[in-house]
């Protein structure tokens, strides 16, 4: 993968690091609560070519394949509200897809990358990318503020980092096996650490850090309503630590996530058309690299000058100076911390009970700024495209995106629509 722009990393980590990258095999096995599904008990997605009928009796729905994803490329550019909204990135994507995403920052890594979504016009296909995780650990401070951090104490491979990122997906999964990741896309990440190491050498010995990355990929299968659909997850881990004694020994980590998602059959198609064309390609614009280095080298001074004072001082202030820079920061970026999905927060908070708790209204800008919907059905909330029409017969869900569908006298049962949720699946008045 190709990282646009430059990387300066100071103690903890503090970098501007601008995205530019696209985001085998074990023995199987289910992560706790797998959701998976038989093809047959497969739903309808997007629309039915009629139902199939066994003994005069309408039989399940089924996929509707569209046309083959194309090979052609177009381009879609994300804004960084924090930098008023300008325009950051270009960002290729298969010709006919939408694209919706900002620039967004980690409350615990403080690491700029695009988090977005780009999507079929069908809804069947699409690639994401997840916020940043981060975690963080300094053994001899005490109280150190880990807001929005996962609950890691350590640098751990990015096979192991997929591991515990199944564990924060509602519902379940169940994992076919490893995939094989792209070199380009290794080549990037270890990139990025050589970097980050080469910038660390012009650093006092006290501050110095090692800056390692490491790369992994599985499929796994999902419920989607009631069919199943593959996806691929890959994680790229970077980490810096500094093995010195004092206040500052430790480290801190990021991890990367991007997810592509197809129905049954289709994942390695996508996987070659991502991978072959390097996708999203991104390409940050000028005024954003700008922008953002100008506001990384403001941050830089500050902490280097903290850092600097400190080394005259005795520990105590040295942590609270610290703490002070971080928590400045941590207060500008907030509100990107409050824009992930409900959803995914709620599993956040379950395995890491210093996550900030989502509210109803956060969910709901969630599923606005992401076209999408919540709907309540068999087996539980679902996250569908905002386009999308979902209709239920109190065991199985039907989505289209046909304004004026409706499965009654074609599929059997008595059909209903969807109850819409908040985004965080919790009624609505």
């Amino acid at each position: 993968m190709k990282m646009l722009g430059r990387r300066l990393t100071l103690i903890p980590v503090v970098a501007l690091l601008i995205a530019g990258c696209s985001s085998t095999s074990k023995p199987e096995s289910s992560a706790s609560g797998s959701g998976t599904a038989s093809p047959d008990s497969a739903g309808a997605a997007g629309s039915t070519a009629g139902a199939p009928t066994t003994g005069g009796k309408a039989g399940p729905a089924t996929y509707v394949h569209g046309a083959p994803i194309s090979t052609q490329t177009t381009t879609a550019t994300i804004t960084d509200p924090s930098l008023n909204n300008i325009t950051a990135a270009t960002m290729t994507i298969p010709s006919g897809w939408k694209l919706e995403g900002i620039e967004m920052m980690s409350a615990c890594t403080f690491v700029p990358w695009p988090v977005f979504r780009a999507y079929s016009t069908d809804g069947l296909m699409q690639y994401r990318t997840e916020p940043v995780f981060g975690w963080k650990w300094r053994p001899n401070m005490r109280g150190m503020d880990t807001t929005g951090c996962a609950n890691i104490s350590k640098p751990i491979a990015a096979a192991n980092f997929l591991q515990y990122y199944l564990g924060t997906m509602p519902g379940g999964v169940h994992v076919v096996g490893a995939m094989a990741v792209p070199g380009v896309y290794s080549q990037w990440a270890q990139g990025l650490a050589a970097n980050a190491n080469q910038s660390q050498s012009r650093m006092a010995p006290a501050l110095r850090t090692n800056n390692t990355a490491d790369t992994a990929a599985l499929r796994i299968e999902v419920v989607n309503g009631s069919f199943v659909v593959e996806e691929r997850l890959r994680a790229m881990v970077e980490c810096t630590v500094n093995s010195n004694p004092g206040p500052m020994a430790g480290g801190a980590c990021w991890a990367r996530v991007d997810v592509l998602t197809a129905p049954q059959g289709q994942l390695d198609a996508l996987v070659k058309v991502v991978d072959d064309e390097n996708l999203p390609h991104g390409v940050n614009t000028q005024q954003w690299m700008q922008a953002a280095m100008a506001r990384q080298q403001r941050e830089a001074a500050n902490m280097m000058a903290a850092l600097t004072a400190q080394e005259k001082q005795e520990s105590q202030m040295l942590y609270n100076q610290f703490q002070q820079i971080m928590a400045r920061s941590a207060a500008e970026h907030q509100q990107f911390m409050q824009q992930q999905e409900s959803s995914f927060e709620s599993a956040m908070n379950n395995a890491n009970a210093s996550m900030n708790a989502q509210t109803t209204a956060a969910s709901d800008w969630v599923d606005y700024a992401l076209d999408q919907q919540t709907v309540a059905g068999p087996g539980g909330p679902t996250k569908v495209s905002n386009q999308s029409q979902v209709w239920t017969n109190g065991s199985q869900w039907y989505q289209t995106d046909g304004s004026g569908a409706d499965p009654n006298g074609v599929l059997p049962g008595n059909w209903k629509p969807a109850q819409k949720l908040h985004g965080n699946g919790q009624p609505t008045q």
